[in-house]
């Protein structure tokens, strides 16, 4: 399912997500999700695409300052639409502190509030920010869904390590997807579909795999690896 068409089918069910991960996404991107979000499909009123607020990155990051004026700024109901759409680009550049500042609003937004938060490294973002969206993709390239996440006895160095955690993050990101109707973009649809993973845990395993580095710097490979081989088996693709 394409992103417009999940926007659709999300607002005819009444179960538009208030905050989304969007992968890839541009300047029209943003646009189609103004004109659902805040315009409900159709933009009688030009004054409704006053209530975008954008965020980006002042020098390299996006600081907690930013988050916490914007935190502010979403306390108070919008007022030329009935919605409001926040748009922070280069999501990945929040820095630790700003991410954390700004989870419970994600977790809890204003009702008349929505995010969408623009990346093109989904898996450079805290798993706890991750947790909180759901990811969605705006480009897709054919042939990429042929990614395979393989045995962890394979990982080998740092660079390995690396590697398997990315690609089980966008396993993940495939499965949060696929339960919302929409088609898997890295992986194939049999892949996603193995993984027996309660809803309520997501978050859990996000949590899991940020501690992955600290297990192998506080004992070895071999144990960190195991630790990994734990973590896949309890999501069910082990």
């Amino acid at each position: 399912m394409k992103t417009e068409e999940y926007l659709k089918e999300a607002l005819k069910r009444g179960k538009l997500h208030h905050s989304i991960l969007l992968e890839g996404g541009d300047e029209r991107a943003v646009g189609v999700f103004a004109k659902y979000i805040i315009c409900r499909g159709e933009c009688s009123d030009p004054s409704y695409l006053n209530e975008i607020i954008r965020i980006k990155p002042e020098g390299r990051s996006i600081g907690i300052a930013q988050i916490r004026d914007l935190i502010d700024r979403v306390s108070l109901k919008p007022f030329a639409a009935p919605w409001r759409l926040v748009v922070i680009e280069e999501a990945d550049s929040l820095t630790a502190e700003a991410a954390n500042a700004l989870l419970k609003t994600l977790e809890e937004p204003p009702e008349s509030t929505y995010f969408l938060l623009l990346t093109s490294s989904p898996s450079a973002l805290p798993s706890t920010v991750l947790s909180r969206c759901l990811w969605l993709s705006w480009n897709r390239r054919e042939g990429r869904k042929a990614r395979r996440l393989g045995d962890p006895s394979g990982i080998k160095t740092r660079e390995d390590l690396k590697n398997f955690v990315h690609n089980a993050l966008l396993l993940l990101r495939d499965w949060m997807a696929w339960r919302e109707g929409e088609e898997p973009l890295h992986f194939p649809v049999e892949e996603v579909k193995k993984l027996k993973l309660p809803p309520e845990r997501l978050g859990d395993f996000l949590g899991a795999f940020d501690k992955i580095g600290s297990v192998w710097d506080r004992a070895n490979l071999s144990i960190a690896r195991a630790y990994l081989a734990k973590i896949l088996r309890e999501m069910g693709i082990g």
